[in-house]
């Protein structure tokens, strides 16, 4: 058995990322450059295998395309598809890794990632204009 059998024999979790994005009624058939409200939705997924994850993630992310109202504006949540498909190595516990990304920065590129406690979103709960 190679690495990825046993992984994939071992582990059952995974992350979808779903890319879901808020489509204005007086956006319908718009094929400009218009700029959409695009939410990135990391949602967790039990699977026996990267086969079945991907059909639940596609799943869930249709059943989260509705009419939705934000500000006024009428207009649907639509489900793009997804960004991505992380297998998580780790057993669900505090403090588990569930993801990574391999990233190449200089110092000062670093140093500009690092957000201070106002700038991180669980402190900045507030609705999202589009």
């Amino acid at each position: 058995m190679n690495y990825s059998d046993k992984i994939y024999k071992t582990r059952k979790w995974y992350i979808s990322h779903e890319l879901l994005f808020f489509q204005p009624q007086s956006a319908k058939g718009y094929r400009g450059k218009r700029k959409f409200v695009v939410w990135e939705n990391l949602i967790l997924i039990k699977a026996r295998s990267p086969e079945e994850a991907l059909r639940k993630a596609i799943k869930h992310g249709r059943l989260n395309e509705e009419k939705v109202k934000i500000d006024g504006e009428e207009g649907r949540c639509t489900f793009k598809g997804l960004r991505d498909l992380v297998l998580i190595y780790d057993d669900l516990v505090d403090g588990a890794e569930l993801e990574w990304h391999d990233l190449r920065k200089d110092t000062s590129e670093l140093a500009i990632m690092v957000k201070p406690k106002r700038q991180m979103q669980a402190f900045n709960l507030r609705p999202t204009k589009p």
